[in-house]
């Protein structure tokens, strides 16, 4: 049995850890809040760094609150559930002000974060991992599951989907199971290492689209057709709306009110742009509202060609002044189409958009909105753009990620 060690939580680091010392080495603790201090064991070392078990809290942070779920100190999907919530949205937006400090200037205008209310969180993807006939996640640096009978990270929809597939006779094959809740409907994903059984019917359920994935394949198979078309409503200025067709494979952020918010905020900040060009574009998330709000024209790429497919077939369907090509932006490529861009949109996957700053000059863009899920790459790009002679603006953070350790991060970068 290891040793008890005592110890005072300095500081919760991006990831919802707290940080400690022992013997000059820096131990990392969950369910921990800066100022506790705490009884502890190390339990073992990874990825470089020693990780600890909370033991006991011995002079527990006013901010320290009961989690609403009883799984979250081990579950591997909330990092901060122990937090009070504006206790949290605070930490984020400090995470974020860190980050950015070297190039926030007196006139940066900063907008913090706010608070998402209780109950839950709106979470609206979700992959589920099977045991029997039990659905849960993975617990904290393990491969083992843990169930809960609640999950408050959800929306309250995609939380009774939960119990209603557990209760109904799937293949024995099915590992995992995949739904992501849009405006209209429900895509469910059964996923296994074989083929779909011939004998399996899906259930003939309204606002549900069933598809079958064979792991290790990137195609899907429909379970039901003809399929039903399911899609994104995005609210735009004076009370109108519109409607982007998501397919299963498809990438939505994965919180519909946080989207809507990063969505509002790059057409106020893009007021007057008659071109834009949105780089790492998906299925046209953030563009297409563009299009349509101000009129603008849009030229967008994306290395994922389903994703291409679908932001085409989106503005086709809308009438709207935009096109995308598939294109891999970490490699050589192009840069003649996308010059002179009255908004230029960066919305990189995790590692971020290192190539493309690195050649920001050669773009001219007007102004520079750079959208970042990754706090680390955030800050990387931020010198290059720094570098090359843009201002931070403004910066905004944004909490898609309810519960977790992580923040969006939303800036406006002017040369």
């Amino acid at each position: 049995m290891p040793d008890i060690i005592e110890g005072h939580i300095q500081a919760v680091v991006y990831g919802g850890d707290g940080l400690t010392h022992h013997e000059n080495t820096t131990v990392f603790i969950p369910n921990t809040i800066a100022g506790e201090d705490i009884l502890y064991r190390i339990t073992d070392k990874k990825r470089g760094v020693l990780r600890g078990k909370l033991d006991e809290v011995s002079k527990p942070s006013a901010q320290r609150v009961s989690p609403p779920c009883a799984v979250s100190e081990i579950c591997g999907g909330c990092a901060l559930q122990h937090m009070h919530l504006s206790a949290q949205a605070d930490l984020k937006t400090s995470w974020v002000l860190d980050a950015f400090k070297p190039f926030i200037t007196d006139t940066t205008d900063f907008t913090p974060l706010l608070p998402h209310h209780s109950g839950f969180a709106g979470r609206r993807r979700v992959r589920w991992f099977r045991e029997g006939h039990k659905l849960g996640f993975r617990k904290r640096f393990s491969h083992d599951l843990t169930h809960t009978h609640h999950c408050n990270a959800l929306t309250e929809n995609l939380d009774k989907l939960r119990s209603t597939l557990e209760a109904l006779s799937l293949p024995a094959s099915i590992q995992s199971i995949q739904a992501t809740q849009l405006h209209n409907g429900t895509h469910i994903i059964l996923e296994s290492e074989q083929t779909c059984p011939d004998d399996f019917t899906a259930p003939q359920t309204p606002h549900q689209q069933w598809w079958w994935r064979k792991l290790g394949s990137p195609s899907i198979k429909a379970l039901l057709k003809p399929t039903q078309t399911l899609f994104d409503r995005i609210a735009l200025p004076e009370n109108q709306h519109m409607d982007i067709e998501i397919g299963a494979n498809d990438f939505v952020q994965g919180h519909q009110q946080g989207n809507q918010m990063l969505i509002q905020q790059i057409i106020v900040w893009s007021q007057g742009a008659q071109r834009v060009v949105d780089l790492f574009s998906g299925c046209g998330n953030l563009s297409l509202p563009l299009a349509q709000a101000l009129d603008a024209q849009v030229h967008g790429a994306e290395l994922n060609p389903a994703s291409v497919k679908a932001a085409n077939n989106n503005a086709k369907r809308l009438k709207l002044d935009a096109r995308y090509q598939t294109m891999d932006l970490f490699g050589r490529f192009d840069l003649e189409s996308f010059i002179g861009a009255d908004t230029l949109i960066l919305d990189p996957p995790r590692k971020g958009a290192k190539r493309i700053c690195q050649h920001i000059h050669q773009l001219f863009p007007k102004q520079i909105i750079m959208v970042n899920c990754d706090i680390a790459a955030g800050a990387r790009d931020a010198k290059a753009l720094s570098v090359a002679g843009f201002t931070l603006k403004a910066l905004r953070p944004l909490d898609l990620f309810p519960y977790t350790g992580h923040v969006e991060t939303l800036s406006l970068w002017v040369s």
